[in-house]
């Protein structure tokens, strides 16, 4: 977390864009839909390429597909 804190769930590859709101990886069946609580969850490969491009308060916009 931004505070230094743990986040509970095993999450790796997190970007934080607004407060605890993040772009990371997250073990899902799917993806592209809205399932959690403000974060954009991505496939272990994808939250990894974004990770190098997304430093802290990036400006992020999630729409549909």
């Amino acid at each position: 977390n931004p505070d230094g804190s743990h986040y509970s769930d095993p999450v790796e590859w997190v970007s934080y864009f607004n407060g605890g709101s993040a772009v990371h990886y997250f073990d899902r069946p799917g993806y592209g839909y809205p399932q959690s609580l403000g974060c954009v969850e991505l496939p272990a490969s994808t939250a990894e390429a974004a990770y190098g491009v997304l430093p802290y308060g990036t400006l992020v916009t999630v729409t549909p597909q």
